[in-house]
């Protein structure tokens, strides 16, 4: 049997065949196609060396197929019919029907201020899509969009072309402490901002803004503890004379009644919370709902 590459087939010729086989006629195939009878010809002949069988053969009124041709001509018509799929636009777009898991890599303090709204909001539209959240990488950020380890990141990262971004909130510092707290009243002062015992909430090793803006205004916290977890953190506070900084979604996603916030008597800079993906996914219809469902959620 004659072995056949793909590389060295024109997929036109496989249109042309099918019309041929369903006019019986290469004129008539010809005015279909918007060819001419020459051009109809010389197809039918590339056809013949390609499959080694003269595939139609004239008779009186029209081109009757050979058994070879019938044998291709199903096969044909699906393949293109195949194709014809793959090349029509997508059909509209439906939430409720959609079954896919989405990556997404975040910090405990946009899974805290992002994920509940998000998952209520998924459990009545699209209850068929999965969310699986990742710590953010220690790797470089773009890589993993690059190579689709994430089909989104959500912080504040330091991206190069191809990754396309959008800011979903700014956000800003409070301090948050224990409601009977004994020597902080209605306001709290410089003086005992810097005197009071404080916790850091650290997510990772590297300094964060608000340490920067603090060094570069003189002002040093009398750092009692360092964690990477939120969710400790009110427990410390309550009954105790500590105090921590942190975003204020974050402190009001906590929804501790036994703590108050207060504005922090220092200047702290803002939080811009991002969402990037990247380009390869920008035009995906699911992918653009999602990004569009959690801008709208926050």
């Amino acid at each position: 049997m004659k072995s056949i590459h793909l590389k060295n087939i024109d997929l036109n010729l496989l249109l042309i065949f099918d019309c041929i086989y369903r006019e019986e006629s290469i004129t008539e195939a010809g005015e279909k196609l918007g060819r001419t009878q020459s051009a109809v010809s010389h197809a039918l002949e590339r056809l013949r060396n390609l499959f080694d069988d003269p595939l139609f053969v004239r008779t009186s009124n029209r081109m009757r197929p050979t058994p070879r041709a019938n044998e291709l001509a199903g096969p044909i018509q699906m393949a293109l019919k195949n194709i014809q799929d793959v090349l029509i636009m997508p059909s509209e777009f439906s939430p409720d029907k959609l079954e896919r898991t989405f990556v997404i890599s975040m910090s405990d303090y946009c899974a805290t201020v992002i994920l509940p709204p998000l998952i209520k909001e998924l459990s009545q539209t699209a209850p068929h899509v999965r969310l699986e959240v990742l710590a953010p990488a220690t790797s470089d950020a773009q890589r993993g969009l690059e190579s689709g380890a994430f089909d989104l990141i959500i912080g504040n990262r330091d991206v190069t072309a191809g990754i396309y971004q959008q800011k979903l909130f700014d956000d800003e510092f409070v301090c948050m402490l224990s409601r009977d707290h004994e020597e902080i009243g209605e306001t709290l002062s410089l003086e005992a901002y810097r005197e009071n015992l404080h916790i850091i909430f650290a997510p990772s090793a590297r300094k964060d803004k608000l340490e920067n803006s603090l060094r570069k205004q003189g002002i040093k916290r009398n750092v009692a503890l360092q964690v990477p977890h939120i969710l400790v953190i009110p427990q410390i506070l309550k009954g105790t004379p500590y105090l921590v900084t942190l975003p204020r979604k974050l402190a009001e996603a906590l929804d501790v009644t036994f703590l108050r916030l207060l504005k922090p008597p220092v200047e702290c800079p803002e939080i811009p919370v991002m969402q990037y993906w990247h380009e390869a996914l920008n035009n995906d219809p699911a992918h653009r709902w999602l990004r569009k469902l959690i801008h709208i959620v926050i």
